[in-house]
């Protein structure tokens, strides 16, 4: 399943929730993020989840140690964000229900701001989103996104954005992006929600549409960032 391919109305991801909580739990997708992430982070660190979603990047920097602000305008994946922080028992994820375009960044700068699949729903595109996020101040920024989805993104004008961060490296991964379904129902159900029928697939006695997603995760550091 390829993200930038969904829609940006905000009530599409309201009901798009649950689904996104069994693709990203059931899946692999994510796993290369995350290793690039923690490999680059630190324990305390203040860090800005951008479009935070379900918490697939939140909660596991939550664990490691980090005190996360979850910034996510959908009531739907919130829900789903709040009572997972709670099962968990997790304390150190703050969650705000706003856009990238509402908020307005006081006090301190977070020491890393992580925009995963997020920037090319807000006004303006990733342009626009990344522009005010090296405007943050943040120590440290990670983009990650989708590419060869449909999208056009051009790394070296959105480095041209910044006049304070040095680029560190942008490595592409080809990621399993396979939807595991528990029964036909649950494929109905997200079909009816897409609007198109997908390509169905068996797998140890389960229905799964098989697909594979090239990402981006391009790193950049404040110059006066001293982690």
């Amino acid at each position: 399943m390829n993200l930038t391919s969904l829609s940006n109305d905000a009530a599409f991801w309201d009901r798009f929730a649950p689904f996104y909580h069994k693709w990203a739990s059931r899946g692999a997708y994510h796993k290369a993020i995350l290793q690039e992430i923690s490999r680059m982070s630190e324990p305390g660190w203040h860090v800005l989840d951008i479009g935070a979603a379900t918490g697939v990047i939140a909660v596991p920097m939550a664990s490691f140690g980090c005190f996360v602000t979850a910034l996510e305008p959908s009531g739907g994946m919130q829900e789903l964000l709040i009572n997972r922080l709670s099962s968990l028992g997790i304390h150190n994820v703050q969650i705000v229900k706003r856009t990238w375009e509402d908020i307005q960044i006081t006090g301190a700068a977070p020491d890393l701001v992580i925009a995963c699949n997020s920037l090319h729903l807000t006004a303006g595109g990733i342009m626009e989103g990344m522009k005010k996020v090296f405007e943050s101040g943040a120590g440290q920024i990670v983009l990650v996104t989708e590419v060869n989805q449909g999208i056009a993104v051009d790394f070296k004008n959105i480095n041209s954005l910044q006049k304070s961060c040095e680029f560190l490296y942008i490595r592409n991964f080809r990621v399993d992006s396979s939807f595991h379904f528990d029964s036909m129902e649950e494929v109905r159900e997200l079909e009816a929600l897409l609007g198109r029928n997908l390509s169905i697939d068996w797998e140890d006695g389960r229905p799964c549409q098989r697909d594979m997603t090239d990402i981006a995760v391009v790193w950049w550091k404040r110059r006066d960032h001293n982690s």
